[in-house]
């Protein structure tokens, strides 16, 4: 049987797992519903417990709290070689005096797979991450995103019915990391493989997953699609770890009919429909700030303020603009020969309504 007509992909159920190392709470309360085929991404930063959860569901470290059920089993009770699970860890774990092809080859020799199905099976999955040609190699010999697909290989060698990667491109410089985690998505999708992805690298998790979940300190923030995460935030914390925004605490009131949001600053903004709660912080992404533009929406909020400093980034030039007592962020997409607004200078800021959200306290 070929790599790409193993078994239907599986659903993975997480319901109410706590991981604790002794008196310290890891994981409080997980519940995840990952769906069959999906590609799906745990985000957030050292110590949230992203990593933890990926072991937990591979079956290393301590035994969870709760039930993970890959279509309605719970592994929980299984070892780790029993729940037909694949990891890819951070430092790839090559066997270093092995050759690329018995490195390949390890998991199936020790399942005593037949010898010729063992070829068969290692010669497709190194065509499939394009190193057929260096089968005979050994690790040292391999550059490190080689070394990557290597364990890629021998990870999908086995025909595992989840696929779980441990930050793997963390190693591997910028321009790599961009074209493996495209061979990656390619890769999953061709062999149809419920897979989860671990990383703290939002633009790693908004390229690749379908669907992902936010961590801090062990708890699940928000769950959904990169961009309903990114326009969407239901918090501070992920409003801030999902890119650069501007945020501004306050408290919102009614005013002649409509509804306000006043500034702890004194900044005032129009909010576009009825809010949840009265105190809070609005956000507003820079790049939907405009600079002195010639026109603009009919529902927007405009404010006067100075230019403290820019930043030429290439593609945008971002603007952080003194507005009473706030600085305030703008990026505008750089044009040649586009008017360039420097320190001192006085602009009109003007934010369209309904590119601003309001976030309860």
């Amino acid at each position: 049987m070929s790599l790409t007509t193993q078994v239907q992909p599986v659903r993975l159920k997480i319901e109410d797992v706590h991981i604790s190392f002794g008196q310290t709470k890891v994981l409080e309360g997980i519940h995840l519903d990952i769906k069959p085929g999906e590609f799906f991404s745990f985000l957030g930063p050292s110590g949230s417990g992203k990593s933890t959860l990926l072991r937990a569901i591979a079956g290393f470290g301590p035994m969870p709290k709760g039930k993970i059920l890959i279509n309605d089993e719970d592994i929980i009770p299984l070892s780790p070689w029993q729940r037909d699970v694949g990891m890819v860890f951070q430092n790839y774990a090559l066997w270093p005096h092995l050759t690329v092809r018995k490195n390949v080859a390890f998991g199936l020799e020790e399942r005593r797979v037949l010898k010729a199905e063992i070829a068969a099976r290692v010669e497709e999955a190194l065509d499939m991450v394009g190193l057929a040609h260096l089968a005979g190699r050994r690790p040292s010999q391999l550059s490190g995103g080689q070394q990557q697909r290597v364990a890629l290989a021998r990870t999908i060698v086995v025909r595992p019915r989840l696929l779980l990667l441990d930050e793997p491109l963390s190693n591997l410089d910028a321009n790599l990391r961009v074209q493996m985690r495209a061979d990656i998505r390619k890769l999953q999708r061709k062999l149809k493989l419920t897979t989860i992805f671990v990383t703290h690298d939002q633009e790693e998790a908004n390229t690749i997953s379908d669907r992902m979940a936010v961590l801090d300190k062990g708890i699940i923030q928000q769950v959904g699609t990169p961009m309903e995460l990114y326009d969407y935030p239901v918090n501070q914390f992920v409003a801030h770890f999902l890119g650069t925004t501007n945020m501004i605490e306050g408290k919102v009131s009614s005013r002649n009919g409509k509804i306000v949001f006043a500034g702890r600053d004194g900044l005032v903004f129009s909010l576009p429909s009825p809010v949840d709660g009265d105190k809070g912080a609005v956000i507003f992404r820079p790049q939907t700030v405009l600079v002195n533009p010639e026109s603009a929406p009919d529902a927007v909020v405009r404010l006067q303020g100075i230019v403290e400093s820019l930043e030429f980034l290439g593609s945008t030039v971002r603007y952080r603009v003194k507005v009473k007592n706030s600085s305030i962020l703008a990026e505008e997409n750089h044009q040649r020969g586009k008017k360039i607004y420097h320190e001192g200078e006085e602009v009109q800021l003007v934010i369209p309504e309904k590119q601003i959200l309001f976030i309860r306290s």
